[in-house]
């Protein structure tokens, strides 16, 4: 930008718009799990950083410190980018300005003279369960004028250096308007509705046609700049989706410990932004999709990622992975494990979308290369190189503490250490260099010494049955010892429909056990196995499961990264269990690929679990038909109440307390008797009683 502006005539639309990376206001967001929850930012004042690893900064909230119950709290959030675009110099950038202006299409008497001012904020420090929250926007103006002014939302990504009239975001909706302007008097506009918590927001300001111009201070100005400022009240208990008080991201981030969730490329949130009911997935799901490929056994899929309508923006792949990071920080994860490799199906080509999506939301969460490779002796590291090196140098990527990039191949095993020596010298010849992370088919601790001086650490992968979850403890021991990292996975369930096979995960007990395994064991990093591949395994907020794994995830996330068991300050209740027993018929005229086996472990359990995080004591009940059992619960904490499926019947789950009963909760899978086609997927859903 110019320090002498040129000056230019009456504008008749003033645009201010405030962006941090992510498209226009959203409505309040309702959980810490919840799909839209916006990104963490940096940490606030006196919080500690991110390590070496995570680098990146952003400006932290400055204002009273946090509030005591019932006490308001306000923070002010300067502006982290601001520009202004010409619309009679559309090719330029006006980036470094100490002023931004504004006017309409009559601007300087003529038409097509409009200007529109562009500022980025990132909100930080609002802590989970903040009440009466409310943002206001404040600008310094640089002359008196007597108009009135329009804030309104904004979509899409900008930057301040490159942003022009040809690149810049769109407008929305009315939030708040202001009238009359002094010069050099600060004024405040109510953007409460579209700020509730952390995270991007982004306004637009509009002024109407036939009304002089005004400027406004940029950030270049210091404190004259843009700046909001937010308030909120804490409570002893407010109502809040997660049954206890998450730690702001940026404390998450802070720690040592590390969780990331390893990424299938073939299932994104869309593979074709279509509508939903005739979408790809549609196909998967339906026996008679894929051209009847897998009408025998009821379909490719029995799950998918939780829904939403088409985009109409051309870089819809980038917005759909913008909204996965932030479900995975919202999980407390500091990044994703990306499968990589190019391919002529377009799922595997998205790589770099995933970068800047993830440099857009929150440029501390980084994507760790987990890059796909021959396995056939003596083959050629060439094509692997080649991909790898199509991302180098994004400020995405994982990096460690020395600077090298992390690479952690799936079941690395495939090629002996002096394969990969060899592809590692071939990149650090190309100017990149790397560690590896060991992720084996399966590591319980023993062997595999012959990789220990060539890995930065070991990891394994079949987390899928309660029974092998307690020698991730060993493991984690045994890399210790040997001075290694250990990353401990942490699964849910394996239920593969193409091969009709699964295995017992017993309700929630897998993924409980895991994380037990990654605490007790003192693990280093953790790994979600996986986010999404829908085909197996997957953790993701999704259509049979909604939010159930994610509220579950963020409570042993908290307790890894802090080393202490959060406390339960809501009661909430989950539910865990299949839709029919394993054992209960099906047409086999249809399903004619035969039924679903058990490869390995212990056989099917027909049972309903409901999770409940409880505050205090009580008693839990699970109703199915006439079968009514209960359980006393004597304190505080999480419990699991298990009972036998009864067919016919739809379970209710309650909490009681006091002869109150303090939440009900009816589950979305009715328990079939007889089915067309097994689901051997398990269900789940529920919450606090704000969840609804």
């Amino acid at each position: 930008m110019f320090p002498q502006p040129r000056r230019v005539g009456i504008f008749t639309l003033l645009t201010l718009v405030v962006s941090v990376g992510t498209t226009g206001a959203t409505a309040p967001l309702s959980a810490a799990a919840r799909e839209a929850a916006s990104p963490p930012p940096a940490p606030v004042a006196g919080q500690a950083t991110a390590s070496p690893a995570f680098s990146g900064t952003s400006p932290a909230l400055s204002g009273t410190s946090p509030a005591s119950s019932g006490t308001p709290t306000k923070v002010v959030v300067p502006a982290l980018d601001d520009v202004f675009v010409s619309q009679a110099e559309p090719a330029k950038s006006f980036g470094a300005a100490t002023w931004m202006s504004v006017c309409g299409a009559t601007c300087g008497s003529s038409a097509g003279g409009r200007r529109v001012a562009l500022a980025r904020f990132r909100v930080s420090g609002i802590p989970a369960g903040a009440g009466n929250v409310t943002a206001t926007l404040e600008l310094t103006p640089t002359r008196t004028a007597a108009t009135t002014l329009s804030a309104r939302e904004v979509s899409g990504a900008w930057t301040e250096t490159a942003t022009t009239w040809r690149t810049r975001p769109r407008i929305g909706k009315v939030l708040a308007k202001h009238t009359g302007f002094t010069a050099g008097r600060p004024v405040r506009l109510d953007v409460s509705p579209a700020i509730s918590r952390d995270g991007a927001y982004s306004f637009a300001l509009t002024q109407p046609d036939g009304t002089p111009t005004v400027l406004y201070s940029s950030r270049q100005r210091g404190d004259r700049g843009p700046k909001l400022t937010i308030t909120y009240t804490t409570g002893a208990t407010p109502c809040a989706t997660l049954p206890f008080d998450k730690p702001p991201a940026a404390a998450l981030r802070a720690s040592a410990k590390k969780a990331f969730a390893f990424y299938f490329p073939p299932f994104p949130v869309s593979v074709d932004n279509k509508d939903p009911a005739d979408d790809q997935y549609a196909s998967w799901l339906d026996p008679a999709g894929s051209s009847g490929l897998y009408r025998g056994r009821g379909g490719y899929l029995r799950d998918r990622p939780l829904t939403r309508s088409v985009r109409p923006e051309a870089h819809w792949r980038r917005l759909d992975f913008e909204r996965e990071v932030r479900q995975a920080i919202a999980q407390g994860l500091d990044g994703f494990i990306y499968e990589h490799h190019t391919s002529s199906d377009q799922r595997w080509n998205q790589l770099p979308q995933l970068l800047d999506a993830a440099e857009a939301v929150d440029p501390q969460f980084r994507i760790v290369l987990s890059p796909d490779f021959p396995a056939a002796a003596g083959a050629s590291h060439t094509k692997m190189i080649s991909d790898i090196l199509l991302v180098k140098g994004h400020p995405s990527l994982f990096t460690l503490p020395d600077g090298s990039v992390l690479l952690a191949p799936y079941t690395i095993e495939r090629q002996p250490p002096s394969w990969w020596r060899a592809a590692q010298a071939a990149l650090a010849a190309r100017g990149m260099r790397t560690s590896l992370m060991s992720i084996f088919s399966y590591w319980d601790g023993r062997g595999r010494t012959e990789w220990d001086k060539y890995v930065y650490g070991h990891s394994s992968w079949g987390a899928n049955r309660p029974g092998v979850t307690g020698s991730f403890v060993k493991a984690a021991r045994a890399a210790h010892k040997r001075k290694l990292t250990y990353m401990a996975p942490i699964g849910f369930e394996d239920t593969r429909v193409k091969d009709l096979h699964y295995w017992e995960a017993r309700n929630s007990s897998t993924l409980r056990g895991s994380w037990r395994s990654a605490i007790e064991g003192d693990a280093d990093w953790v790994q979600l196995v996986t986010w999404n591949d829908y085909g197996a395994s997957h953790q993701a907020p999704s259509m049979a499961r909604g939010h159930a794994l994610a509220d579950v995830n963020a409570y042993y996330t908290t307790w890894f990264k802090t080393g202490e068991a959060p406390r339960i300050v809501r009661d909430a209740l989950y539910y865990f269990h299949r839709g029919h027993r394993a054992g209960a018929p099906y047409d086999a005229g249809k399903q004619t690929a035969g039924e679903f086996t058990i490869p390995a472990g212990p056989g099917p359990v027909d049972q309903v679990e409901l999770l409940a995080f409880v505050k205090g004591p009580g008693k839990l009940v699970i109703t199915q038909g006439s079968d009514v059992r209960s359980k006393r619960v004597r304190a505080a904490g999480v419990v699991s109440f298990k009972v036998a499926m009864v067919p016919g019947t739809t379970p209710v789950f309650e909490l009681r307390r006091g002869g109150d009963t303090v939440q009900t909760l009816r589950s979305s899978t009715p328990i079939r008797a007889g089915v067309t086609y097994q689901d051997m997927l398990y269900h789940a859903g529920g919450g606090t009683a704000c969840s609804a």
